[in-house]
């Protein structure tokens, strides 16, 4: 009974989270090594952890782990989905009679081809720091969503084997109506600026705008090189991304800084909007916030209240503790499609958005009112 009420508050988790169908589930796997040993004797095979059996006992007989660390100090685990799909999200269940700091320090990455003999870089999906409770299920977005045939679980220098109870992978085929507007990372390497940047004389170290969009997760500020942070005296941090084209904007997720001052990503909004905000005036639309609590070198994503369509994101610090107290991001990926002239001046889609296009004149009231009667028109 108490497995049933726990499955089925799991499920309700995953709904919660928009996570799909299961596409992982009773699927090949394959693993770096497999334990086998114990008492009882337990053999702890790959295909456990696909396996729809979400008890977190080990020695219950469904739970996969590598070999000891001695063994295999770079333990990994993957699922053939088998053909290429769309990954969203995914699941992982914990341990739940001991060892719960082994599901830490972990990487999910996805492969188009065979990750043991593929030579191809993985896709990020997402990571796992720690902090995952004895039998609970973490679940995780991969934000953007990416796409591949092989999801990949490694724990790189690993001090305890890789155990892992369930997976649950959630996306879908390229053909069916829950990937017709698939999303990806649409600031990558684009276009971004700052009301002030960081300079460190004695690493010869200039942290701008750029970084935070340059596709490196490093985490760490001085030795990675990769992260942006605002100048001590800007009482107003700000970061903006022009993504060149107008998007429908789903989610930004952020990386922080991983190396000291994780404190210092928090009092933030995320915000989007249709203009360049250097040139013209306009009021915001608010996506999220970050109030704080991230870990040090993890990523944390902001999904908007509401699918917004926009061209810039603006990311602010509303409040300092101190001078040092700046922002701090070491990567921002958006989430997003692409949308249309017609569907930016449509009033079905965002009245909102007509009604900025002519205030900021993209386009004129008269197109406004016919916007606003249910009319479409074209941005010039």
């Amino acid at each position: 009974m108490v497995f049933i009420v726990c499955l089925a508050a799991l499920l309700v988790v995953a709904k919660a989270n928009n996570f799909g169908y299961n596409i992982a589930l009773n699927r090949p796997t394959g693993s770096s090594s497999v334990f086998v040993n114990g008492v009882p004797p337990i053999t702890a095979n790959s295909n456990l952890a696909v396996d729809g059996n979400f008890n977190s006992d080990f020695f219950g007989g469904s739970c996969f782990s590598s070999a000891d660390v001695a063994t295999d100090p770079n333990p990994f685990w993957f699922v053939d989905l088998g053909a290429r799909r769309y990954v969203s999200g995914l699941t992982l269940t914990n341990r739940g009679d001991c060892c719960a700091d082994r599901l830490s320090g972990l990487m999910i990455e996805v492969f188009e081809f065979n990750p043991t003999t593929s030579t191809e870089t993985p896709e990020f999906c997402s990571m796992v720091i720690g902090g995952v409770a004895l039998g609970q299920t973490v679940s995780l977005s991969c934000s953007p969503m990416v796409t591949g045939r092989y999801v990949r679980i490694r724990k790189p220098s690993a001090t305890a084997p890789l155990t892992i109870c369930e997976v649950v992978v959630s996306g879908g085929n390229f053909n069916n109506k829950f990937n017709k507007f698939p999303s990806t990372n649409v600031a990558l390497n684009r276009p971004a600026r700052a009301t002030s940047q960081f300079t460190f004389d004695a690493a010869n170290l200039v942290a701008s705008p750029g970084l935070a969009v340059d596709g490196n997760f490093d985490s760490q500020f001085v030795t990675g090189r990769s992260c942006y942070s605002s100048a001590i005296g800007d009482t107003n941090p700000t970061l903006y991304i022009d993504l060149g084209a107008y998007y429908y904007i789903s989610s930004v997720t952020v990386t922080n800084r991983g190396d000291c001052c994780a404190e210092r990503l928090r009092n933030i909004n995320i915000e989007t909007l249709l203009k360049d905000p250097y040139r013209y005036l306009e009021f915001p639309k608010l996506c999220g916030t970050i109030t704080g609590n991230v870990a040090a070198g993890a990523n944390f994503t902001v999904n908007c209240f509401a699918p917004t369509a926009a061209r810039y994101i603006k990311i602010q610090k509303t409040s300092m503790v101190d001078s040092n107290d700046l922002l701090t991001l070491c990567e921002v990926q958006v989430t997003g499609r692409f949308a249309s002239h017609s569907e930016v001046t449509n009033k079905s889609v965002d009245n909102d958005v007509s009604q900025a296009l002519a205030a900021n004149g993209i386009i004129s009231s008269v197109e406004t009112n016919d916007n606003l009667s249910g009319g479409n028109r074209a941005v010039n």
